[in-house]
């Protein structure tokens, strides 16, 4: 097969082998090299021919090749103008949408503009002449607006007015043709609620006339010489503020000391004003009353303002003040708890937020004070310091935790509570007359501290030099004498065995004063008269039965008569009165050691030093328990605390007498 292949003559293909073979069998030489000659020839041409082809074929690849890519590269230029063309439609729908996110953005802002815009105040020609353009009239507005805004300090909040600027105020110059500017401030007019202030000023015979308006409201017309344009423009820009701040100027002018002025507008805003403006107005009408000393004046027209209004926290909380300053404990007591809770509700957003923190604190304390839990109080006390002030809480409450801390009998503590660079009493008296203290009843540390120690004359020399300073009569100050110093001094003297002036003095107190009948009841029994107490104590609990001091009143009277059964009857309904309040659980100890039930009595001395542990007396008497008990070990224990704290001089003499007796 092989040697066939090589036989064969190269490019004669296109001959038929078989045809050739017969030709050649059946012809003479001549004739075979003559086929064969023509045979050749025609394979040459063959060739030929195929060359052709191959390079036709090579011209059509590369012809293929090159349209393929030209194909290639228009497919990629085809893609990449698909490409931009997806990018300019989404670039142009991108500018579409911010243009319209833009419309209505600020279709949005203008129409929740609430601010106040001040136009250029029509001014005469010689004025503007001088530099008193309209502009700088109204830029002096915006000034007196500002001051008014910054020094009307309320803990209401803003959303809470029915026109709230904030600080909003700004002057508008107008401008001149169409400008983005323009459009801006025609949507705000259209759709916001901006208030705008126009005015003007002319020549008036014999000096000059201001007229000033917000919005549709009538202008007013202020005259005066030409001196006096700066008086003008403050009077004006005041009308305007009056008209659409009107709570806010009430304020303004009480801040300013301008009682004489913001007197007439409470109470026009609060028989005429808008609905949610008059119980506002009339409780504001109220604090009159109080800064000329008419407390039950105050108290009308803080009842008025929570008839319309129920869910004023801070109106509560004036009543509170109002029926505490009576001495009606048992009321204020649950009209302080109502404003507590109100404070600590929905409700408070009516409030700004260092006006409800600081309340909540406030109440807090009161609420603790009136149930005997002076603990508590104390300890809750310095939470004001880290809240923004308000009432000058910050400076008052070192003083109320003073006095707490004394009638929990921890005189030391007491003490250190107050700045020792403050003259207490003149500190109590000057920022009870301000009206700006956050207490309902001004405190007495000092002579509380004195009570404490059973150091009667300290009290008696401490009360007496209060009421004889001159703030003592001032308008804020001198309702407290008879429902708060008199009580106290009046049984002060009883103790100091001057009955006749402890009685003199307590005759000129209220009937229904809390603390009054009490005292009544303490000078009595001082001066064992125990029926006679017993009658006034139980007015007392009639008038404030939540109340537990009248009840430890009582049961300590019981406990000096002999009647130590009637006396843990009292102590018991004090402690439910008062669970955390620590002086009728002492007191229900000693009557179970005068039964010769010691055992009994050391829970309970357990029990109050949860409340008071710094009291000496508490401790000299818990000791004694444990000695009858026959525990001399921690007898001698709570006898070195109570060695170690305050006592009053006959229970110095009773400790040394049971550690040595």
């Amino acid at each position: 097969m092989a040697e066939e292949a090589e036989d064969r003559v190269p490019g004669a293909s296109g001959a038929d082998p078989a045809t050739t073979a017969m030709a050649l069998g059946g012809a003479s030489r001549a004739e075979a090299d003559t086929f064969l000659k023509k045979q050749g020839v025609l394979s040459d041409k063959q060739s030929a021919l195929a060359d052709k082809q191959s390079r036709f074929l090579d011209l059509q690849i590369d012809e293929l090749s090159r349209e393929d890519s030209v194909r290639h590269w228009s497919l990629r230029v085809r893609h990449i103008s698909d490409v931009m063309k997806l990018a300019f439609e989404i670039s142009l729908a991108f500018i579409v949408v911010a243009i319209a996110a833009l419309i209505a953005t600020a279709i949005w802002t203008a129409s929740h503009n609430d601010g106040v815009v001040i136009e250029a105040f029509n001014v005469p020609p010689d004025l503007a002449a001088k530099g008193l353009t309209g502009e700088v009239i109204a830029t002096q507005v915006q000034d007196r607006i500002a001051f008014m805004q910054s020094h009307a300090d309320t803990m209401r909040a803003a959303n809470s007015f029915r026109n709230d600027w904030g600080n909003d105020i700004k002057v508008q110059i107008p401008d001149t043709g169409v400008s983005i500017g323009e459009a801006y401030r025609f949507l705000s007019a259209w759709l916001g609620h901006e208030t705008r202030v126009t005015g003007e000023i002319w020549h008036d015979t014999g000096g000059i006339a201001i007229s000033a308006r917000a919005g549709n409201k009538p202008a007013k017309i202020f005259r005066g010489s030409d001196a006096d344009l700066d008086k003008l423009i403050v009077a004006a820009t005041e009308y305007v503020y009056s008209q659409t701040q009107p709570y806010r100027y009430i304020v303004f002018l009480d801040q300013q000391g301008r009682h004489a002025e913001s007197l007439p507008a409470a109470q026009q805003l609060a028989l005429n004003g808008p609905p949610e403006e008059r119980p506002w107005a009339y409780s504001r009408w109220g604090l009159y009353y109080s800064a000329i000393g008419d407390i039950r004046g105050d108290l009308e027209k803080q009842l008025q303002a929570v008839k319309l209004a129920p869910n004023l926290a801070h109106v509560w909380g004036n009543v509170a003040a109002d029926q505490l300053a009576l001495g009606h404990d048992e009321a204020g007591l649950e009209s302080n708890k109502r404003s507590l809770a109100i404070f600590q509700g929905a409700y408070s957003q009516q409030y700004a937020s260092y006006a409800v923190a600081i309340n909540r604190v406030v109440l807090s304390v009161m609420i603790a004070e009136q149930q005997g839990d002076f603990r508590q109080a104390a300890a809750r006390a310095p939470q004001v310091q880290d809240i923004e002030d308000y009432d000058n809480a910050h400076g008052c409450f070192p003083f109320m935790m003073s006095d707490d801390l004394a009638q929990d009998h921890d005189v030391p503590a007491s003490f250190a509570a107050e700045p020792a660079t403050v003259n207490e009493q003149n500190f109590i008296l000057s920022a009870n007359d301000s009206l700006y203290e956050p207490w309902a009843v001004p405190p007495l540390p000092g002579a509380m501290r004195a009570v404490a120690l059973d150091d009667w004359r300290g009290a008696h020399d401490y009360l007496v030099a209060m009421d004889n300073l001159p703030e003592a009569a001032s308008p804020g100050f001198k309702p407290f004498l008879p429902v708060m110093t008199w009580p106290w001094l009046a049984y002060v003297d009883a103790r100091l065995g001057d009955f006749a002036s402890a009685r003199a003095l307590i005759d000129r107190t209220p009937g229904d004063c809390y603390l009054c009948v009490r005292m009544r009841g303490n000078i009595d029994a001082a001066q064992g008269k125990w029926d006679a107490a017993a009658w006034w104590f139980d007015d007392a609990t009639r008038q404030a039965p939540s109340i537990p001091f009248a009840y430890t009143d009582w049961g300590a009277m019981l406990l000096r008569e002999g009647n130590y059964d009637g006396a843990i009857a009292k102590f018991q309904l004090a402690n439910q009165k008062g669970p955390h309040f620590a002086d009728p659980l002492e007191m229900w100890g000693e009557a179970l050691i005068a039964k010769n039930r010691s055992d009994l009595a050391l829970a309970k001395f357990a029990e109050a030093d949860k409340y008071a542990p710094n009291w000496g007396r508490l401790h000299l008497k818990w000791g004694e328990a444990l000695l009858w008990t026959g525990n001399k070990t921690d007898a001698q224990k709570q006898f070195a605390v109570a060695r170690g704290l305050d006592l009053a001089a006959a229970e110095k003499s009773e400790l040394m007498g049971l550690m040595h007796g």
